[in-house]
């Protein structure tokens, strides 16, 4: 396993390597790259090759309507509040959608 940071060499005599990720200092979502070179017994290097590896959120985010009055007098306003949904961290709510369904 090796942690990786940008622009830093990470050397080994193996032919694979494990890219130690922690969840309080993950990969942020997006694209990143990645760049293998490898050196012969004679010192020669290779030219580089590059993989692009996407880190994709793919856990959905949890909607709870924690406050909704069960019964109003017709012609009152009311409030719906959906400030107790989540998402897993580092990810973040940008938008609700509400729609009143009958």
């Amino acid at each position: 396993m090796a942690i990786f940071k940008i622009g830093t060499k990470v050397t080994t005599s193996e032919s694979s390597v494990t890219v130690d990720v922690s969840p309080s200092a993950p990969l942020a979502p997006g694209v990143h790259h990645f760049q293998l070179i490898v050196v012969d017994d004679s010192g020669n290097e290779s030219e580089p090759s590059t993989a692009q590896i996407v880190i994709k959120d793919s856990t959905r985010p949890t909607a709870v309507l924690a406050i909704a009055p069960t019964q109003v007098d017709p012609g009152t306003s009311f409030t719906l509040d959906g400030r107790r949904s989540s998402d897993v961290a580092p990810g973040k709510l940008v938008q609700f959608i509400w729609t009143m369904i009958d």
